[in-house]
């Protein structure tokens, strides 16, 4: 008994350190999936269009069915002499009831109409989830390069105060000039702006990821690394996937339905019929009297005769809708098709001068400031050049980390017209 005290009060210790070591800790990094977890899952707009999609799935089931029967019960042939019920052989009490049946198809169609909006109002679905995927990616590396180009800016900065604090001792013992230090300084206040620029991008970023995320989440730091994004697939496999893109394909959903309204407006052409039982007891029959019940039997039809105004105008609007869809969706492909040849375009490009940073620029110009501060060191080397190298040195970090996100951000862009497994 002692022992099994001993053990659950070891482990209640455990559990508690463990909590305040995470307490400690701190939230966990908002990695980028995260952040998009975390958007799809708040966002009311795919919110709106499930319940959406629910009320079109619901109308089109409502659509198939016929009209409600109607009952209709009274008196007919009452004398207004006496208004007796039983004393004339004509009044007769009166119950019935009567059914419509829609023109030809039009039922049918009318649901398949429905069915299809359905499938348009998915693809909606499907997109606004691309688009937010694809937003929420963007604002987590404009956030990401900001807050990384500013952990650039203050190193450059710490580099500089020490060059400034040199040039002013040298300006101080003579050995230097005025100008060394006062342009030491000038840089400084340079870099202070891009802080500052670089603050307020950071805050932009932020806001917009409050928008999606909500302020908590939005308020946690970002990892050090960005996260490996697949590549994008070749051109012409994303070419050849834009007809199934989901905007294309809600198009899609228009054009169908709004051939399906053409069959419809058809249907009118057709004669609406429509059934009427009653049945008339005449007070008195079932006493034995002279009086007998009656039963009545009708069949109701239009008859769509003069069609000129109505049906082959009706016919007329909805195959112009029909074209209008179809105009649309050819419109939709040709947005997608200039999105796609920008985005490789500018993939391509990143892609070289990524090439270019790694292999010339960023060590050229780590090699350049190594050599300024050396010749410097030993009273050979201009300060304002060694200067000058230290500002193109973080000109060039800050270049490439631009380089590296828009890469990235160009991926979101075409993994959004591509689709992606999830």
């Amino acid at each position: 008994m002692f022992r099994t005290t001993q053990f659950l009060r070891a482990a209640a210790a455990m559990a508690a350190l463990l909590l305040a070591v995470r307490a400690f800790a701190g939230p966990t990094p908002l990695t980028m999936q995260n952040a998009v977890t975390l958007a799809l899952q708040h966002d009311s707009v795919l919110q709106q269009l499930a319940a959406e999609k629910q009320s079109v799935v619901a109308q089109a089931t409502v659509a198939g069915q016929l009209p409600d029967p109607k009952l209709s019960a009274g008196i007919v042939n009452l004398p207004t002499n006496s208004f007796a019920v039983g004393r004339d052989s004509m009044t007769m009490q009166v119950i019935g009831i009567s059914q419509e049946f829609p023109a030809g198809h039009t039922r049918a169609l009318s649901e398949k109409r429905g069915v299809q909006l359905a499938g348009g109002v998915q693809a909606q679905i499907v997109e606004r989830r691309r688009d937010v995927t694809r937003q929420v990616r963007e604002a987590w590396l404009q956030l990401y390069y900001a807050q990384h180009a500013l952990a650039l800016v203050q190193t450059s900065d710490a580099a500089l105060r020490q060059l400034a604090d040199i040039s002013k001792v040298r300006y101080e013992n003579g050995s230097g000039t005025q100008q060394e230090w006062l342009r030491a300084r000038l840089e400084l206040a340079n870099l202070k702006e891009r802080e500052l620029d670089l603050q307020n991008a950071a805050q932009t970023a932020r806001a917009v990821l409050t928008r999606w995320l909500g302020n908590e989440d939005a308020e946690r730091l970002l990892p050090d690394s960005l996260p490996v994004l697949p590549a994008p697939p070749a051109y012409a496999d994303i070419l050849n996937a834009l007809p199934s893109h989901p905007l294309a394909e809600a198009d899609n959903a228009q054009i169908a339905a709004a051939q399906t309204n053409v069959d419809i407006a058809e249907q009118a052409y057709k004669p609406t019929w429509g059934v009427d039982l009653s049945y008339g007891r005449r007070p008195g029959g079932d006493a034995g009297g002279p009086f007998t019940s009656m039963f009545s039997a009708m069949v109701t039809v239009s008859l769509p005769i003069f069609t000129g105004q109505r049906q082959d105008q009706t016919v007329t609007a909805a195959r112009a809708q029909a074209n209008a869809s179809i105009d649309s969706r050819d419109n939709q492909l040709r947005e997608l098709k200039r999105m796609l040849d920008e985005d490789w375009a500018r993939w391509r490009q990143l892609q070289e001068l990524q090439t270019l940073y790694d292999q010339t620029v960023l060590p050229d110009s780590n090699t350049d400031v190594t050599a300024g501060l050396d010749a410097y060191r030993n009273g050979g080397g201009d300060f304002f050049e060694l200067v000058r190298s230290q500002v193109g040195l973080l000109d060039a970090r800050t270049r490439r980390l631009k380089i590296e996100t828009d890469l990235d951000s160009v991926k979101a862009d075409l993994m959004y017209l591509a689709g992606e497994n999830s």
